[in-house]
């Protein structure tokens, strides 16, 4: 939810359902700053804000911080216990002071980085651990005795690297074939490295893979004659189907699973995707889009076609609400990607039957939320209209900014708000050309008068507001194009002054910080809207977009300038090779700082020519083209 969206917090409460889960309590960022559960999430969270309900030390700070509740409903209490401390480990969340530590539950963990890696329990997992971590889980009990299970499969060692690299003859668990025995020496690095891989196969849930290389081995190890290897896999094989896995870590079976929920309403569609991981739910992903009312299948098929592109892990198993249209050809298609078989379910009863149910619970409840949330963004702006004073809500806003170094790379940005919301690809940025020196004013009129006269041209889509960033000045020279364009009158046009520092009437050490003001034509006066009003919020969202938009485009061309300036004096670098070298580096700094090998993996650049620029640049010293000069204008322009 953004902070454009965002409701008093007494509509947020009244809109929760009355059932178990888990809430998240975000700030206006958007961070999460509290997770708690509850069997009732509505009437928990509104104990919260209740004069006297939860008097709590930290709650009392919550309270003024708390701007989106948001909430994950689950079957039972216990579930929400298990995904509560699931959402804490994960977001860190800043008032969850009085909840147990992340030593909770236990994971395993297997370092495959390691010449010789390892399983082991561990209850914390320590910051910028790049080992293979499967859990958490809830039973310790079944935790070993998966373990134990797995010594069997695949012997494994179990010792610390202490043990490991001071022990001089093998264990008892050598003797009784639950481990290779690296530390001396006996086992083959290529067969430990097999144990490794089928070891995380089982953990990930693909216990078939493993069956089909345990009888691929077996049968390998038969026909060269080496017997004895033949019966351990033999044995291992025996051991793994005849084993009957009742009780599974934490209760919950290994498995990774898909569960999508649809639901639909008021023209819209929405997929709730619960991503189970080792058995535990570790995403709830939100995925919205218009219905144009197409059967649940087809509109399935289309859902799924695009979401598994490749770009995310495929699980094995995907449960739905309705079969696809064309299922088979789906599973192929998935299996190819994924590597493996891929399951399209459509349960009718049992566990997987409550988890379908589960997830179409969350579809509808955040779909609603969503519809309120529009209704509420359309007040917003009806708000908006009221206090400017136009006759239509303003559904496109267009805002220009003027960005500038001492009068040069003087340059003019455009960024466009459609329903509150910032559409990209309608951003537009100005190189201004016809004006001399430092005047924002006569830079405005350019911009102005090249983007609307060319509108007028082309037939182009014209705002319902534009918005100037700037006081009575920069308004009137908008005013003055638009009357010179025949748009006065049929563009609403306001200017928006910044909150400034004054000094007080008590002295002048003393300064307040004022309102944001909002000019308008033929009025003397500001409009001045509270701090807190979303409607402001809209206004001051899109001119710090149109400054941040602008200025990382006068940063580009500094960037570009110092460069070309840089390359010009460069010995044997002509207008191909400085273009070349400006494509490949973007920055003069970078090129500072590239090697001679570097430098000649340019095109057009041979060895010789990128030792004598290395050490040219290396001889200039001239501070042009500093870091804080690189592109960053182009990940979103939008054009």
């Amino acid at each position: 939810m953004s902070t454009a969206e965002i409701r008093p917090i007494e509509e947020q409460i009244a809109s929760l359902p009355a059932r178990p889960g888990v809430y998240l309590m975000k700030d206006a960022a958007g961070k999460v700053i509290y997770v708690g559960k509850a069997a009732n999430l509505r009437s928990r969270v509104r104990s919260y804000f209740r004069e006297k309900g939860d008097q709590r030390f930290s709650v009392r700070f919550l309270r003024g911080r708390v701007a989106t509740v948001e909430t994950v409903v689950t079957d039972t209490d216990k579930e929400a216990l298990l995904l509560e401390n699931l959402f804490i480990k994960k977001h860190k969340p800043r008032y969850n002071i009085q909840l147990r530590d992340d030593k909770t539950y236990i994971s395993l963990r297997l370092d495959t980085t390691h010449e010789w890696p390892r399983l082991q329990r561990v209850r914390k997992r320590r910051p910028g651990d790049k080992a293979l971590h499967f859990g958490p889980f809830a039973s310790s009990a079944a935790v070993k005795e998966t373990m134990r299970f797995l010594q069997r499969l695949f012997p494994l060692r179990s010792c610390p690297d202490t043990v490991l690299r001071n022990r001089s003859r093998p264990c008892i668990l050598h003797q009784i074939g639950r481990c290779s025995a690296p530390c001396v020496g006996l086992a083959d690095p290529e067969e430990y490295q097999r144990d490794v891989e089928q070891t995380i196969r089982f953990l990930n849930g693909r216990r078939e893979d493993v069956l089909a290389l345990l009888r691929e081995k077996m049968w390998e190890y038969s026909e060269s004659l080496e017997f004895e290897k033949a019966a351990a896999a033999r044995d291992r094989l025996w051991a793994l189907e005849a084993t009957v896995e009742k009780e599974r870590v934490a209760g919950h079976r290994l498995f990774d699973r898909d569960v999508l929920g649809l639901a639909r309403g008021s023209g819209r569609a929405l997929v709730m995707v619960l991503a189970f991981r080792g058995g535990n739910l570790d995403e709830t992903r939100p995925l919205e889009f218009r219905d144009f009312g197409h059967p649940d299948g087809q509109l399935l098929d289309e859902f799924l076609g695009q979401y598994y592109d490749g770009s995310r892990p495929i699980p094995r198993d995907i449960l739905l609400p309705e079969a696809p249209e064309n299922p088979e050809l789906l599973r192929e298609a998935l299996a190819e990607i994924r590597g493996g078989a891929v399951r399209l379910a459509v349960p009718q009863r049992g566990e997987k039957r409550r988890l379908l149910e589960l997830a179409h619970k969350n579809a509808a409840l955040e779909l609603e939320k969503r519809l309120a949330g529009e209704q509420s963004r359309a007040q917003v702006m009806e708000d908006l209209r009221r206090g400017l004073r136009l006759a239509e809500v303003p559904r496109r806003i267009e805002c220009f900014d003027i960005s500038n170094l001492h009068g040069s790379f003087t340059v003019g940005s455009m960024t466009c708000f459609v329903d509150g919301e910032p559409d990209k690809s309608q951003y537009r940025r100005f190189k201004v050309r016809g004006v001399p020196g430092q005047d924002d004013f006569a830079a405005m009129r350019e911009v102005l008068t090249r983007r609307y006269g060319r509108v007028l041209r082309e037939g182009g889509e014209l705002p319902d507001l534009i918005v100037i960033d700037g006081g009575k000045g920069q308004l009137n020279i908008a005013v003055k194009v638009l009357q010179e364009l025949g748009l006065l009158g049929k563009v609403p046009v306001c200017g928006l002054a910044k909150a400034r520092l004054r000094a007080s009437k008590q002295g002048v050490r003393t300064k307040i910080r004022t309102e944001e003001r909002v000019f308008l034509p033929n009025r003397k006066l500001p409009v001045v809207f509270n701090r807190s009003d979303p409607a402001l919020f809209i206004l001051t969202r899109i001119r710090d977009e149109a400054h941040r938009f602008g200025v990382a485009y006068h940063r580009k061309l500094r960037s570009a300038s110092a460069l070309r300036s840089g390359l010009e004096e460069l010995p044997g670098v002509g207008p191909r090779r400085r273009v070349a070298l400006l494509r490949h580096f973007g920055s003069l700094a970078r090129l500072r700082q590239a090697t001679a090998e570097e430098i000649a993996a340019v095109p057009g650049i041979p060895e010789s020519l990128a030792g004598e620029i290395q050490r040219f640049l290396k001889r200039d010293d001239r501070n042009e083209g500093s870091a804080d000069d690189s592109d960053t204008a182009g990940a979103d322009t939008g054009e």
